[in-house]
C-alpha cells in the first residue's frame, strides 16, 4: 500500500499487494463445476441457464442467482451449500462449494 493506504498493486481478484495465489478463476474453476454437476437441469430449469458466465449472471425465473461479493446473498451458494442442488447429482464436496463461495466473495468477477 501507498502511504495514503491505497493500493500500489492489485492482483486479478482484487486483493491489495496478493499474488494471484488465492484467487477464484470462473472459467478454470467454477464453469467446470456447472458443466460436471449443474448444466444437466440448467440449460434452463427454472429459467437459469449455466452454461456461461453470462446465462448465470442474467439469473433465473426468481431473478439474479449471484450477489457479488456476498455469498451468503446469493441464491445459488444457498442451493448448493443446503444440498438441495443438484438434484439429479450428488451433492457438491465442500471444496466445489467452498470454490463458489469464495469466488462470489471475490466479486462473482468474469475471470
Amino acid at each position: 500500500t501507498d502511504d495514503d493506504g491505497s493500493c500500489l498493486e492489485v492482483d486479478d481478484c482484487g486483493e491489495c499487494g496478493g499474488d494471484n495465489s488465492n484467487c477464484v478463476y470462473y472459467f478454470t474453476e467454477i464453469q467446470p463445476i456447472f458443466d460436471n454437476n449443474c448444466s444437466g437441469c440448467h440449460p434452463n430449469s427454472g429459467g437459469l441457464n449455466l452454461s456461461s458466465y453470462a446465462n448465470l449472471m442474467d439469473g433465473g425465473n426468481s431473478g439474479a442467482v449471484i450477489e457479488p461479493g456476498d455469498h451468503a446473498g446469493s441464491i445459488l451458494w444457498q442451493k448448493v451449500y443446503d444440498g438441495s442442488m443438484p438434484v439429479s447429482n450428488p451433492d457438491l464436496t465442500t471444496e466445489q462449494v467452498n470454490l463458489i463461495k469464495q469466488w462470489i466473495d471475490q466479486g462473482a468477477q468474469d475471470n
